[in-house]
């Protein structure tokens, strides 16, 4: 179960990371190319702060959200061995014990 979980945070980690790194990029380019077509002063000041709020949220989602995965999946990796199955008490394959020799023969 765990493993799936792991798997499951590494694909996310990176699905994340990668989809906010072209969202940056997508999200500059578009600011830069309006500015150059306009060559309005108005026009950078007026979205210099939404662009700036824009890059913040990617930024930190990018870094937050693998950062977390890689935590959680640090924990899960942390924790698979204690939740390892441990055989039954009537398990005959851990009750059966070899025949003894004692010394006596008996």
């Amino acid at each position: 179960m765990l493993d799936g979980l792991i798997l499951w945070l590494d694909q996310v980690r990176s699905i994340v990371f990668w989809g906010c790194v072209t969202g940056l990029v997508v999200v500059d380019l578009a600011a830069a190319g309006a500015v150059v077509v306009t060559r309005s002063r108005a026009l950078v000041n007026r979205w210099t702060g939404p662009v700036l709020a824009a890059n913040l949220v990617l930024i930190g989602v990018g870094v937050g959200v693998p950062v977390a995965a890689f935590a959680a999946r640090a924990a899960a990796t942390a924790l698979a061995p204690s939740l390892s199955t441990v055989p039954s008490k009537g398990d005959p394959a851990r009750d059966a014990q070899p025949a003894s020799t004692t010394a006596s023969g008996y």
